[in-house]
């Protein structure tokens, strides 16, 4: 839709809104300022996204003793950090959404009434998302007190192959399909680590970028 009236906008569209929904920072139209929240709504989809495939990936060592018991608990824990990333991917759909449409409600005088719906759906979805953080948050931390209580502090991480590791910090196993791995962060030879590095440094990117 952005594209679609692109060249209908104005030569001067509102950059960033205070918390009463009105214009706080106008700027010149050009590609960044018009797109530059759609761009970062795809940014954080793809960061949720390969979080959520981390969490799926990763695999633990199960205990000698209570395995099953063990295995049911972290089945658990991995239904609960998925939903948590999906319940944020909905929301900043939404949010971000309703933001990047702001730029044709407030810059177009006709479209100026639906501004108000749209200021509300972000505002509603910041919300839920916090209730949802809280929600999920809470059930993960008991499972995970659960499984301190049964298992205690035994170490359950799957071991890495410590001759893939480069200068005590750097993981690059081909033969792990792992993401993330414990306390080196990434395995360096699954492509998405470097998805999600440019990710991250994007992100700030489109957010600090001059117009």
């Amino acid at each position: 839709m952005l594209a679609y009236v692109y060249p209908l906008l104005p030569d001067r569209v509102p950059l960033f809104l205070n918390l009463s929904g009105e214009v706080e920072v106008w700027g010149d139209k050009s590609w960044l300022s018009v797109f530059r929240v759609p761009l970062m709504a795809v940014v954080t989809q793809v960061l949720c996204l390969l979080m959520k495939y981390g969490g799926l990936q990763s695999e633990a060592a199960l205990p000698v003793e209570g395995a099953d018991d063990y295995a049911r608990l972290q089945k658990q824990s991995t239904v609960l950090n998925v939903g948590l990333w999906d319940w944020f991917r909905c929301l900043v759909a939404f949010k971000m959404s309703a933001a990047s449409l702001d730029t044709i409600f407030l810059s177009l005088e006709r479209f100026k009434f639906l501004s108000r719906l749209a200021f509300a759906i972000t505002f509603i979805a910041a919300l839920l998302s916090i209730a949802g953080a809280l929600f999920y948050g809470y059930r993960l931390l008991v499972v995970k007190r659960k499984i301190k209580e049964r298992f205690g502090d035994t170490k359950t991480q799957k071991p890495v192959d410590a001759r893939r590791v480069y200068g005590g910090v750097l993981y690059f196993n081909p033969n792990d399909s792992a993401l993330f791995v414990s306390k080196y962060i990434f395995n360096f030879a699954n492509k998405w680590a470097w998805v999600f590095i440019g990710c991250i440094i994007a992100y700030p990117l489109l957010v600090f970028l001059p117009t």
